[in-house]
């Protein structure tokens, strides 16, 4: 039945029809001759080089371009042609009139392959195409367009017709993915190619690239025509602003109130004067991250604009990070690189447009905001908080919130007029609002030593660290305040940071969060707190001895000292030094008591974990606040109110909390007339006084009054009203307060729920006066709205339920009695930088086009950070790539607007070559030259930045070197293809290289380059200048040596010009472990040097690991934080004296160390093995050995000479020698399988795996006789990239390796990719020599935890022989030690960023161990028998999904397993599940390993669906079930003696012959049970079981729930245990049943072709096949609507399901 609802509204569209239909023809001339007309033909390469697995993302690159072209009232027309061997047309330019015609086709699109002729297909759409006959409009002056897409390099060799399309007028964009010949792709294109080529890495950024390229094409076929931007619904005139709009894209927006934001922003635009001298607008969408959808200097018209904003897609992400959003708008659109026109004054605004509270801080970007004077307005609907908008925004006026998106649109009416207000000036930002600090009274130094053993365990590590950060976050951090440094020790000490490294509590909190435990093999307490007292607490790491501030140190340990801690105890307190110590229940009670300064300051936690360490918190915080090491007592004078809600908030049951909470708080404080004074005030609707600061003169006095206190009530809670209301009466001399006597003003809030008002105004009124407000919230407050309120946002605290709230007061006493408001402080500029030349010498080849603007982008951020000016810095850049185009020399642009500018108009030189070595010698021969305005002459230092982003063409080598030695500091950009150890020749060290991780993303470099710019000194370093660390042999075996090895480091350090600007010393001692003596930036001085050395003493331990001391040195001391200038350039030298041979590899780490930059010398004495020394040293000629410690002053002149020659010009002279590569004995033969996880969890960090492989690789001895490689990615399921056997050498393995791409996928199942590796690689025919007794190695890397069980695949690969490790990224020890060879191969990395730092520890077991010793490790693995409960069992339903079942059969049944699983105890040592269908093929559903508990196993169950199909083979079923679920490789637990079950469901008899595979099945001890309806065969049924009594039958599947208890109970006492006799089992809980109605509204019009709209029907029947379960009350109507409603049925016509399906 149809009903008409419209009739009112026809006569009026007639006469709208009437008045269009005169005008059409004309408006379509006129979008011709106006340019809004085009015709556009996509040349498509569907050849091989494509693939069918690229295809569909071709298709819908294809689908979304014009889909987003054909917005609007333009007249496009479009035409395809795919191109391989033979051009094929799928439609003219005459073919389809509508839009939806066109994108019908291109859905339906299929693959073609053949081979790439880009040339005949361009030829072939010029003869074909761009005809009258095929609908070319280009007599009639209709813009010609052609986009060609093309992946590989051409194989028809024939010449391109550029030239005859640049003659036919035809405007040609090219877009090239993978290995597109970048030279052809700009031959092809028409000018300018940055807006017409693109060249892309890979298919799936063709998604990227939509909105680029439809913009192009626009603007291409459509120029800007004067009076676009004066329509008559403009409201504005000449005025102008930016504003950048920046939209919730998470998930609390959702794709469908997206498109509500989406419509309001083209309403709003369209009312506002958009164009470049007007309003500019961006847009910014933010979720995880921000992400630019267009730039303010994107679009240049309304039109241009609108399109954009109506072609926005929703990103989606689960978290809104409005901080990160907020930093990346003013860094990157409120620029002028980002269009901005700050700098000619015009307003700068931001409207943020929020659907739900922030994921992170915001506080800093806020400021930032403010600093950048842009005027912020906040738009909110659903979960958005107004609260935070409030703060973000200019004013609380600037906020608008609606409570659902439907009425968002009523907010235009509201935002326009103050948009247009700030447009014409006529409102006018104010100064930015104050920015508030807290400062401690009391200064203090603590040092946080933290056990790093590896006997802690990871867990209550990261336990300590959570801790540490806690207690870090509730002191006020700064230079001029609390100072905190951080070291972790077990066997050796390592610092995290000192007192100066960072300056802020942000740093701070984000390195203790980011630290990794030490993992040292021993706990050496006494030597750590040594290292402390000499090395932590001195100035030259920022220690204020100067202002004689107190030192603390905080000591955490989870065990007893293997060393005596008496004398370095003792030696604390007689330095000063107050010492805390925190420890577990394993750690020592008198030795915590004999280090800590007094006995009241050792804490001992139940346990390492979060609760018991919070609860010592409070007790900890007091003394590290306040304690000096005296017993002075001042009086401290106060005045605090208490501002307490009232409202029903808190109610009568929940005071008395809060009345006992301010009672035990004024209980702790020192209350009197003249010192602490208090006041109360409870609010609700309105504020009242309950007494005031001059009330009570005594405690007494005041606990008598709050004893009587009672609840006030009401309803509203107006908190801005009470803020303003203390100020106004009580914080004043005639409410009692001393502020003009300067004492300081407290004020304590204490709310349960959200402010009805506004406060902000009061709370910045209240921080002006300098009152210092603490928060406490509870129930329904709000923490961002506390913050606001709060003086700062550390005092703020936040409590789960109000009987917490008597507890709090001793947190709460420290920070009331020692804290005064710091007032407001100007922010200090930074020192002026110093003059410096700097040279940007940019890849302008090939290898940039299409990524160019994203370069030139980063070079206009750079600049703009630097002091460019005549006499300061002065810029020139060029461009290379054949050649060299210079774009402005020194002496060009000297001002930065002026370089700005030239910077943003650059274009691509372009060109196919990449001649590195000509551009080097040309910069050095023409531009770092007098005459070009370089100041090299007057000693200005000169840098070169070098973006590099691909291999050179030419040889470099001499240019290089003559880089080297000239006083030109180069810096590189690597990206793209470029070849690092090309790069390492032409910078003093890798520091010196910044990799881009691709060219959009070179924008993440910009910080370091401009960091690296300000700080390096420019020139080459002075000869004295170099870094020297002495690593020494501390082992027992040195004993009777040492005296006489310290006095050889003394003269050695005589003979040096020791000073921080010369040379500067460190000295290491190490045996099993390694602990730094004094570091590089420690002494300054020589006499302190030599002082330190004479009081060093011997290490001790069994045998010296040199291995691991040189990998120590390269990590803890070669770097800048300590000391190290080896950034600058500055030659690093390490001297190794060592008396036996290292118990560890040498060579490895020899390696790593040179080639980070290091220089070694080498000196044996005794027994150490000369052939070591001469691995370790730089080359074999520095290792020096000597027969006794005697000899040492022999060697002393030839060392010491040697160190003071070896400066940098001699050492690039110089090449280390690195070993040679292993021989390629039997011995040294391996086969290497790298298993990688594929999915999406790894997809953003999968370059660092790639990067991993392509390193290790490079260090291995690769070839078909030594070591094998193979790659094989997983998800869902295993990838093989390359075999054992695919290549042959390591260039063709790296090759290979580069080519990796992430495969997707949202599972990880380790399990089934373990088994594929065991089944299908370590064999044989597949290169594995396993049968030669070569070593099988498996690197594992995998991003989460496993989704499928690795038990049974972990056991089964290791007793296959192979020795597997795991990297893994937050994934559970357990699962990887189950995995691993043993627990020691088992490595965690937070994110596959720190990926590097195990390199090391990865080469070391796979070039040393043997095949012998991995069978030894393996040998002593035990395996545990795998945990099986009383009731386990193995369950597989084998279901008839036959046409004889139909849907409904299928539906009772898959209703009747659900019934079955629910009543069973699942798990992965009770029941499993497998489920199969079958018809005349089988479609196994999933096994038993697949789903390890209930929930999982019934969602999966819920999801089936009728298959169909005839004949009926239960046979072929029967067969696959024994040979595939029945297995253990299946999850079957049949070898462990576990019972096994097959459920048979059949609804006709057989057609093929069920017999043989019955015997199998019933002889290997699987008991089958036989479900039939009445079409099946009973005897057949019978055979199967081989029990008549496991038979049973229904009449029809819908009385299947007649049967369930008898089947339940053949399961026999594995299954459900039955109940005893006579005692009724209760059955299983039911859900609820379901009362529900629903209606579907279908698109009924001819956007579903009838095939898809069969598709929907089936897709309706299913959604109510699986709601409605028997025994719901479900109600269902069906509307269909094309131009009108048609009611197909009512929610009252149908009441059964059947019924309603049929309708369907």
């Amino acid at each position: 039945m149809r009903k008409h609802r419209h009739l009112p509204l026809v006569a009026l569209f007639c006469l709208f029809l009437l008045g269009f239909s005169t005008t059409h023809a004309q408006q379509q001339a006129e979008d011709v001759k106006n340019g809004a007309a085009a015709d556009i033909i996509f040349l498509v390469d569907s050849s091989w080089n494509v693939g069918k697995e690229h295809f569909p993302l071709v298709r819908e690159f294809l689908y979304d371009v014009i889909k987003s072209l054909a917005v609007g009232e333009n007249d496009f027309h479009f035409a395809l042609v795919q191109f391989n061997g033979n051009p094929h047309t799928e439609f003219l330019l005459n073919t389809y009139r509508t839009k939806q015609e066109v994108l019908s086709h291109i859905s339906n699109m299929s693959y073609i392959g053949g081979s790439n002729q880009t040339g005949k297909g361009l030829e072939y759409v010029m003869q074909n195409h761009l005809t009258k006959a095929a609908g070319s409009r280009a007599s009639d002056g209709v813009p010609q367009v052609i986009v060609v897409l093309t992946d590989g390099r051409l194989e028809d060799g024939l010449a391109l017709p550029s030239a005859e399309l640049k003659s036919a007028d035809v405007n040609v964009f090219a877009i090239g993915v993978e290995n597109a010949d970048g030279g052809a792709l700009k031959e092809i294109a028409s000018e300018p190619l940055n807006t017409h080529v693109f060249n892309l890495e890979n298919f799936t950024s063709l998604h990227d690239i939509v909105g680029n390229l439809v913009s192009c094409v626009r603007s291409s076929v459509a120029p800007e025509r004067a009076g676009d931007t004066g329509t008559l619904k403009d409201i504005t005139a000449q005025d102008s602003a930016d504003i950048i709009f920046l939209i919730d894209g998470s998930d609390n927006t959702g794709s469908v109130h997206f498109t509500v934001i989406r419509d309001f922003l083209v309403n709003l635009l369209d009312r506002l004067s958009i164009g470049t001298q007007q309003i500019r607008v961006g847009v910014v969408q933010y979720s995880d991250e921000p992400r630019t959808m267009f730039s303010l200097n994107t679009y240049s018209t309304k039109a241009q604009v609108l399109q954009a904003v109506k072609a926005l897609r929703f990103t989606g992400g689960e978290l809104a990070n409005i901080g990160l959003a907020l930093d990346f708008v003013v860094e990157n659109h409120f620029t002028r690189a980002g269009g901005s026109r700050v700098e000619e004054g015009v307003p700068q605004v931001l409207v943020l447009i929020s659907a739900g509270p922030s994921s992170d801080e915001f506080r800093d970007a806020v400021v930032a905001l403010k600093q950048a004077s842009v005027f912020s307005f906040g738009l909110g609907a659903q979960a958005a908080s107004r609260a935070e908008l409030q703060h973000i925004a200019t004013d609380d006026n600037l906020v608008f919130t609606v409570p659902e998106f439907r009425s968002f649109g009523d907010l235009q009416e509201q935002l326009l007029p103050y948009i247009v207000g700030v447009a014409q000036r006529r409102i006018v930002l104010q100064p930015p609002t104050v920015v508030t600090e807290v400062v401690e009274v009391n200064k203090r130094d603590i040092v946080f030593l933290v056990d790093g053993s590896s006997a802690l365990g990871l867990a209550n590590f990261n336990a300590i660290r959570d801790f540490i950060a806690k207690v870090i976050q509730r002191l006020e951090i700064g230079q001029d305040l609390i100072q905190v440094a951080v070291a972790q020790f077990a066997d050796t000490v390592r610092p995290e940071f000192y007192f100066n490294t960072y300056p802020s509590k942000r740093e701070v909190m984000n390195t203790v969060r980011r630290m990794k435990p030490l993992n040292g093999s021993g706990l050496y307490v006494g030597s750590a707190l040594d290292f402390v007292r000499n090395n932590l607490f001195t100035s030259a790491v920022g220690y204020r001895a100067a202002e004689k501030v107190p030192k603390l140190l905080v000591l955490i340990i989870g065990g007893k000292s293997l060393d005596g801690v008496s004398q370095p105890a003792q030696e604390l307190k007689t330095n000063g030094i107050m010492a805390f110590a925190i420890g577990n229940k394993a750690a020592d009670q008198a030795e915590l008591e004999e280090i800590a300064f007094d006995s009241s300051l050792v804490f001992v936690p139940a346990e390492f974990r979060v609760a018991p360490l919070q609860g010592v918190l409070p007790s900890l915080l007091a003394p590290l606040r306040t304690l000096s090491g005296t017993t002075e007592v001042r009086v401290n004078k106060r005045d605090l109110i208490f501002l307490l809600d009232g409202s029903l908030n808190i109610g009568k049951a929940n005071f008395p909390y809060v009345r006992d909470f301010v009672m035990n708080l004024v209980n702790g404080l020192d209350v009197g007339h003249d010192n602490i004074r208090i006041g109360l005030v409870q609010f609700s609707d309105t504020p009242v006084t309950e007494f005031s600061l001059d009330t009570y003169q005594t405690k007494s006095d005041v606990l008598a009054h709050l004893r009587q206190l009672q609840f006030k009530g009401g309803s509203g809670l107006n908190t801005g009203s009470a803020l303003s209301f203390v100020h106004a009466n009580h914080f004043t001399e005639a409410g009692g307060s001393r502020i003009h006597e300067h004492v300081p003003q407290l004020l304590l809030l204490l709310t349960a729920g959200q402010s009805e008002d506004s406060y902000l105004q009061a709370a910045n009124a209240l921080a002006r006066a300098g009152v210092l407000t603490f928060c406490v919230g509870t129930s329904q407050a709000n923490k961002a709205e506390l913050e606001q309120i709060a003086f700062n946002p550390s005092l703020v605290y936040l409590m789960d339920d109000f009987s917490s709230l008597p507890a709090l007061p001793q947190q709460l006493i420290q920070p009331l009695t020692t804290y005064v408001s710091g007032g407001v402080e100007d922010v200090p500029l930074a020192q002026p930088e110093s003059k410096r030349d700097i040279l940007f010498l940019f890849d302008g080849s090939a290898n940039l086009v299409g990524q160019f603007p994203a370069v030139r982008d980063f070079l206009h951020k750079v600049i703009d950070e630097l002091n460019v000016k005549p006499d300061g810095t002065r810029i020139a850049v060029a461009q290379y790539s054949d050649d060299v185009r210079v774009e402005s020399r020194f002496n060009e642009h000297q001002n930065k607007p002026e370089i700005l500018n030239l910077v943003k108009r650059m274009k691509i030189k372009t060109g196919k070559a990449l001649n590195l070595g000509y551009a080097l010698d040309y910069a050095q021969q023409h531009i770092f030259v007098k005459s070009a305005g370089s100041r090299v002459e007057d000693a200005v230092p000169q840098f070169l930045v070098l973006l590099v982003a691909g291999r050179s063409s030419d040889r470099f080598d001499g240019p290089a070197n003559n880089l080297r030695q000239s006083s030109v500091v180069p810096f590189i950009l690597q990206a793209k293809n470029a070849d690092p150890a090309e790069l390492e020749q032409l910078v003093p060290s890798p520091a010196f290289i910044l990799a881009a991780e691709s060219l959009p993303k070179i924008g993440e470099l910009q910080p370091q380059i401009v960091n690296l710019i300000k700080t390096v000194h420019g020139g080459a370093p002075t000869p004295g200048e170099k870094d020297v660390v002495f690593l020494i042999d501390g082992s027992e075996g040195v004993r009777s040596g040492f005296p006489l090895l310290k006095e050889f480091v003394q003269r050695l350090v005589e003979s040096l010009d020791v000073g921080q600007d010369r040379v500067r010393v460190a000295v290491v001692q190490y045996s099993d472990r390694t602990r730094p003596e004094f570091y590089l930036n420690s002494y300054t001085d020589q006499q302190g040097v030599v002082n330190a050395i004479r009081r060093l003493t011997l290490l001790g331990g069994p045998t010296p690991n040199t291995g691991a001391a040189l990998e120590f040195v390269l990590r803890n001391i070669l770097t800048s934080s300590v000391g190290s200038r080896i950034a600058e350039g500055v030659p690093q030298l390490l001297i190794v004296l060592t008396a036996d041979r290292s118990g560890d590899d040498v060579q490895g780490p020899s390696v790593v160390l040179k080639r980070g930059g290091a220089v070694p010398i080498g000196i044996g004495i005794g027994n150490a093995d000369i052939s070591e020394m001469q691995t370790i040293s730089f080359i074999p000629d520095f290792a020096v050995a000597i027969p006794t410690f005697q000899d040492l002053g022999t060697i002393n002149q030839l060392v010491s000479e040697r160190v003071i020659q070896l400066n940098r010009k001699e050492l690039d002279r110089l090449r280390p020698v690195l070993p040679p590569s292993p021989g390629r004995g039997v011995g040294n033969k391996k086969d290497v399988v790298f298993l990688i996880d594929g999915s999406q969890s790894a997809g953003p960090e999968f370059q660092y795996i790639r990067t991993l492989i392509e390193r290790l690789v490079d260090y291995l001895d690769v070839g078909f006789d030594t070591t094998r490689v193979a790659v094989i990615q997983f998800s869902e399921d295993p990838k093989v990239e390359f075999l054992l056997n695919a290549h042959s050498s390591k260039d063709e393995v790296q090759n290979a390796v580069r080519r990796l791409r992430p495969k997707g996928g949202r599972q990880v199942n380790v399990g089934g990719a373990l088994e594929y590796v065991s089944k299908n690689i370590f064999k044989r025919p597949l290169g594995s020599r396993i049968e030669e007794g070569v070593p099988q190695f498996l690197v594992l890397i995998l991003s989460r935890k496993s989704d499928d069980q690795v038990d049974d695949s972990a056991a089964e690969i290791k007793q296959f022989g192979v020795a597997p490790f795991t990297i893994a990224r937050n994934v559970d020890q357990e699962e990887l030690v189950k995995i691993s060879l043993s627990p020691e191969y088992v490595f965690s990395v937070s994110t596959f960023r720190e990926l590097p730092s195990l390199e090391q520890k990865l080469l070391t077991p796979i070039t040393t161990l043997t095949s012998e010793q991995i069978q030894r490790i393996l040998a002593s693995t035990r395996y545990p028998p795998p945990a099986i409960e009383s009731d386990a069992a193995d369950i597989v339903f084998l279901i008839d999904s036959s046409d004889g079942v139909k849907t409904d059969g299928i539906a009772h049944i898959r209703d009747f397993v659900i019934r079955i699983v629910r009543r069973l105890n699942i798990g992965p040592s009770k029941v499993r599940i497998g489920l199969v269908q079958f018809s005349n093929e089988v479609f196994p559903e999933f096994y038993l390993k697949t789903y390890k508990s209930q929930a999982t196993v019934l969602d999966a169950i819920r999801r089936l669906r009728f298959k169909g199909g005839s004949p009926l083979n239960t046979g072929q079923a029967l067969e696959f079930v024994a040979r595939n679920l029945f297995v253990k490789s299946a999850g079957s637990r049949i070898e462990d003696g576990v019972p096994q079950h097959l459920v048979l469901f059949l609804g006709g008899k057989s057609q093929d012959d069920v017999s043989r595979f019955s015997q199998v099945i019933s002889s290997s001890g699987i008991v089958s049970l036989g479900v039939g309806d009445r079409n099946i065969d009973r005897a057949e049924l019978q055979t199967i079981t081989n029990n008549p009594r496991l038979v049973f039958t229904v009449r029809e599947f819908r009385e299947l729930p007649n049967i369930e208890d008898r089947v339940i109970n053949s399961f026999g006492p594995s299954g459900a245990t039955p109940a005893p006799q006579g005692v009724d089992t209760p059955s299983p809980p039911r859900p609820e049943k379901k009362k529900a109605d629903i209606v579907f509204l279908l698109d009924g019009s001819i956007n579903f072709q009838r095939d898809s709209f069969q598709e929907v029907l089936r897709f309706v029947s299913e959604i109510v096949d699986t709601v409605y379960e028997g025994g719901d009350s479900i109600q269902v109507g069906l509307v269909q609507y094309n131009s009108d409603p048609t009611d197909e049925f009512f929610l009252k016509d149908f009441s059964t399901k059947e019924q309603i399906i049929d309708a369907i």
